[in-house]
C-alpha cells in the first residue's frame, strides 16, 4: 500500500511539473512558482526539477506484481 501512495504522489508531482513548465514556456505564466526569485530560467528549472523528482518517485516506488497471484504465469 505504501508503494502505491508513493507512486500516486510521484505521478501527481510529475504532472504538475510538466504542466507548469509547458504553461511557463507557452503562456509565460509562472503559476505556483511565482514567488521563486530569479525569473524565467529559475522558474523553468524548478518545474523541470519537480517533474524529474516526481518521475523518480514514481519509478522507484512502482507497485510490483505478486507472482503467486499472477494469472499469466
Amino acid at each position: 500500500m505504501r508503494q502505491a501512495v508513493w507512486l500516486v504522489f510521484g505521478l501527481v508531482l510529475a504532472a504538475l511539473g510538466a504542466q507548469g513548465a509547458i504553461r511557463l514556456m507557452i503562456n509565460h505564466d509562472p503559476g505556483a512558482l511565482r514567488l521563486l526569485p530569479g525569473g524565467y530560467p529559475v522558474q523553468l528549472g524548478g518545474y523541470i526539477v519537480m517533474a524529474l523528482i516526481g518521475l523518480r518517485c514514481a519509478r522507484h516506488n512502482r507497485v510490483q506484481p505478486d507472482p503467486k497471484n499472477d494469472p499469466y504465469r
